[in-house]
């Protein structure tokens, strides 16, 4: 059962309900931000009719859902990932287009995307097993299980929508929950698709697709059979889907945004933390929640690293996202285009030290995407607003410290807390500084994750960067709710009267 994908033309997709794709009364057009005349396809645009429908349908399907065995639902997974396996060459041409990404990182999303899927069972049995504690010969017990949720909405962003889709569906559904999947409007072609293979290989109802504007939002994260959201976006669209969240108590999981910091350490190899820093700070032109968003530098050695950075950002190649010498695409939409070129002029306008870097492909085509050139400013300020707020796009700002403590200090000053890096030859050191980074996650000489790291690391972040965790054996455990029976026997006399 391959989902053939046509790039040759326009995609038109439908919402996917109850098994069932559904002609589009209205639709939204999706641009390629490479060349925004380009219309790469559209998708249904829902209404709260629409989810009403999704989440009716996956209500339906949850009790026998929530029954199947372990391992059948590891088997369907399994199918999942290789069908997604089989349409990836298409997928990753399609969503290049619509998300902005070079296409060699869409295909190596989604292979973590079909690898999702694939490990998601690694301890699906031991998270399902229930625990029994017998009290002795009185025969009482209590048995601690797990249970699914019911309906869990899932809400996903447009910057790497396919990983951050199956990390969320697949754990949720291994739980034994049903889903009803929100994409991005930004970015939908890729998540539909993903969804609707998943929906074509469960049970009617398992999986259902809505795409939309802010009505379907609200109408999704307000429906009363709706038992939990799982949304990765924005701090400000998450206190929002709180707030409607709290009418009825739906229990949340949000991954947010970061900014995060690395700290160089007076003993790093500086040409190899400059490399590094720069293949984390600009991949997928920055818009990335956990990447290197400031760098705090020993005084004595900003010169020197602000060089070797400079060097290596110098080497990126700007240009369309299909193109195969492009090393950095174009930023998503205009909106985020308008921020980060606003970031930037602000510095310049502060006398700051900011260096616009970077080979642009074809600069006839510049003005047709949301392009901007990798750009590092060298002498920022703690108190910088670039420094300060999350840029989430190709700017990243350098700045000076004097001591240990001060950069430990200025590393935790700030809002967020998902991800950090601290880069020194001494792994002690690194390590001991690392211990006190207030983030859900810090990475040692590299702002990217390793093998063991990527399967073993709870994903998430403290303060206003997320409440609760995806990946790892730990992400199953946002969607599974504990349900205990106390089992007390009675008096022996009054049991045989």
């Amino acid at each position: 059962m391959t989902h053939a994908i046509d790039t040759t033309a326009p995609v038109r997709l439908g919402q996917f309900i109850d098994g069932r794709e559904q002609a589009p009364a209205a639709v939204i057009e999706v641009r390629n931000p490479s060349r925004v005349a380009h219309l790469v396809g559209t998708v249904a645009a829902g209404t709260s009719a629409d989810v009403d429908a999704a989440v009716r349908a996956a209500a339906a399907a949850a009790p026998a859902w929530a029954a199947t065995s372990a391992e059948d639902r590891i088997a369907l997974f399994a199918r999942i990932a290789d069908e997604i396996d089989a349409v990836a060459d298409e997928l990753a041409t399609l969503v290049a287009q619509e998300n902005g990404s070079v296409r060699e990182i869409i295909r190596r999303e989604i292979i973590g995307a079909a690898g999702a899927f694939r490990g998601v069972g690694d301890h699906l049995a031991d998270k399902l097993a229930p625990v029994r504690h017998d009290s002795g010969p009185d025969g009482a017990s209590v048995v601690v299980s797990r249970r699914p949720y019911g309906v869990v909405a899932c809400i996903v962003p447009w910057n790497a929508p396919l990983i951050l889709t199956a990390n969320k569906i697949a754990p949720a559904l291994a739980a034994g929950n049903t889903v009803v999947l929100k994409p991005s409007p930004f970015a939908p072609l890729g998540v539909t698709l993903i969804g609707r293979i998943a929906a074509s290989i469960l049970p009617a109802g398992v999986v259902n697709v809505v795409n939309g504007e802010g009505e379907v939002g609200a109408a999704l994260i307000g429906h009363p059979a709706v038992r939990k959201i799982s949304f990765t976006g924005g701090g400000q669209t998450a206190r929002h889907v709180m707030r409607q969240a709290a009418d009825r108590l739906t229990g949340v999981h949000f991954e947010l945004g970061g900014n995060d910091p690395a700290i160089v350490l007076d003993d790093a190899d500086l040409a190899v933390t400059a490399d590094r820093i720069a293949d984390s700070a600009f991949r997928r032109a920055g818009q990335v929640c956990f990447a290197v968003k400031r760098v705090y530098v020993p005084r004595a050695q900003l010169a020197e690293f602000g060089r070797l950075l400079a060097e290596r950002v110098d080497r990126i190649t700007v240009g369309d996202a299909l193109d195969p010498r492009a090393t950095m695409g174009p930023l998503n939409n205009a909106g985020q285009l308008e921020k980060v070129r606003g970031l930037r002029e602000r510095a310049v306008a502060a006398g700051r030290d900011v260096r616009e870097l970077g080979t642009v492909l074809d600069a006839g085509a510049w003005d047709e995407g949301h392009f901007l050139r990798p750009t590092v400013v060298l002498d920022a300020a703690h108190d910088d607003e670039l420094v300060r707020e999350e840029q989430f796009g190709p700017i990243l700002p350098v700045v000076a410290y004097d001591t240990e403590e001060e950069a430990i200090a200025m590393a935790n000053d700030t809002e967020y807390g998902l991800c950090s890096s601290v880069w020194s030859r001494s792994l002690e050191r690194a390590a001991r500084v690392a211990d006190r980074i207030e983030s859900g996650m810090t990475i040692v000489n590299s702002h990217l994750f390793s093998p063991v790291g990527t399967r073993e690391i709870p994903f998430g972040g403290w303060k206003q960067s997320g409440i609760g965790w995806e990946g790892s054996p730990y992400g199953i455990e946002e969607y599974l709710q504990f349900h205990s029976v106390d089992v007390q026997a009675l008096p022996q006399a009054r049991a045989q009267g």
